[in-house]
């Protein structure tokens, strides 16, 4: 996946795309809100002033919550696939760079499989399949725990 840059008031430049892949990004279907952690939010070079003040708080599966940052709305790209998407800018550690859930997935059309570790889509070309890396998913679970 790729994020690119909104087009900031005032500058005439137009949407770039970042020169790197985002790489673990969690897709969790039980997820009610797309997530960019604040350390990704960074090192993409957006700004605070960037964000809107978020009405709510968000909870974990332990129950804990975390007030976010704000929300910032970017275009992701899968494929050819292209979304705006309003994530959620939380300052929490992570060995993700973000967590898309079900509203993003479905926004695409998309099925998840945690098992087969594939995300498929369709496209104008047929069906689109992205594999996670299950060296990277193993890395994110052992961090994670």
């Amino acid at each position: 996946m790729a994020i690119a840059l909104p087009e900031h008031e005032g500058e005439k430049t137009k949407n770039k795309a970042l020169p790197w892949a985002m790489p673990r990004i969690l897709i969790d279907g039980s997820s009610s809100v797309e997530i960019l952690f604040y350390e990704t939010f960074k090192q993409i070079g957006l700004k605070d002033e960037c964000l809107v003040p978020s009405a709510y708080n968000i909870f974990g599966f332990n129950g804990s919550s975390t007030r976010p940052k704000g929300e910032g709305t970017l275009e992701i790209r899968v494929g050819k696939i292209l979304t705006l998407t309003t994530l959620c800018v939380v300052y929490v550690l992570s060995p993700y760079t973000s967590i898309v859930g079900r509203t993003w997935v479905h926004g695409i059309k998309g099925a998840a499989s945690t098992y087969h570790q594939r995300l498929k889509f369709p496209t104008h070309e047929g069906v689109t399949a992205i594999i996670g890396g299950l060296g990277e998913a193993k890395y994110c679970y052992e961090t994670e725990v």
